[in-house]
């Protein structure tokens, strides 16, 4: 029996700055349509939306990542001489952030959650939705029957 699968998943929005995953202020709703992937974001209070639709055999990779909080370990740094940064810089290793990304042809999807399992089954639908459909295969033929044989 097949269980059901997550085909839509939610979150805040983010971008790759080099090659850190960065959280950026705005919601993101990736989902699974027929053979395509569609995303929906909202940035900056809802002033600028965006949508994008790519062919689920776009899809190259999808990466399940977790890290540190950068914007912790640097405002650390920054304010370490009134050694209230310390505390800001342990919180920055403490305080993880969890993300899936999903690379196209084209673009990158970039998704921050809460909830590990439905992302997990999210992405387990992805890469399903990704494999080659199998194309009509033919029943073996049955083989013709024998010859009647000659009376004797």
């Amino acid at each position: 029996m097949k269980s059901s699968s997550i085909t839509q998943i939610s979150g805040t929005s983010g971008q790759f700055v080099g090659v850190i995953a960065v959280q950026t202020s705005g919601n993101l709703t990736i989902k699974i349509v027929g053979d395509t992937l569609q995303t929906k974001s909202e940035e900056f209070f809802g002033l600028e939306t965006k949508e994008i639709v790519v062919p689920i055999q776009d899809v190259k990779a999808v990466e399940i990542g977790e890290g540190c909080t950068w914007w912790l370990f640097w405002l650390g740094i920054c304010t370490l001489w009134f050694f209230i940064g310390i505390i800001f810089i342990v919180l920055a290793f403490v305080v993880k952030q969890r993300y899936i990304a999903i690379y196209t042809t084209r673009t990158n999807v970039i998704l921050f959650y809460r909830k590990t399992e439905r992302v997990e089954q999210f992405r387990n639908a992805v890469i399903e939705a990704c494999r080659p459909k199998p194309s009509y295969i033919p029943r073996p033929s049955q083989s013709p029957p024998p010859p009647p044989s000659l009376p004797k």
